[in-house]
């Protein structure tokens, strides 16, 4: 959905608030439901633009993951995690 959709729908503040919160809910459900598919040493990518390539899951967290890669370890945001 655009910016000029979104404004053509005629929202006020307080809806356009409330539109907010249930995007977040879920993109948050959506990727722990992502996440609740992989398994440690699993291999996925991370989505950002400082970690390229593939990275080794060695630990799962609530909200985040623990990826590793050539010995490096980072510690991520389910949201940014894509199975490979």
């Amino acid at each position: 959905m655009t910016y000029s959709e979104l404004k053509s729908l005629g929202l006020s503040i307080a809806q356009l608030k409330q539109l907010k919160r249930n995007v977040s809910m879920l993109i948050e459900d959506v990727a722990v439901d992502n996440v609740s598919t992989m398994s440690i040493g699993g291999t996925v990518t991370i989505n950002h633009h400082k970690a390229p390539g593939k990275w080794i899951i060695r630990k799962i967290n609530r909200k985040t993951v623990v990826v590793e890669q050539d010995g490096r370890r980072v510690k991520s945001h389910m949201s940014l995690l894509v199975a490979v």
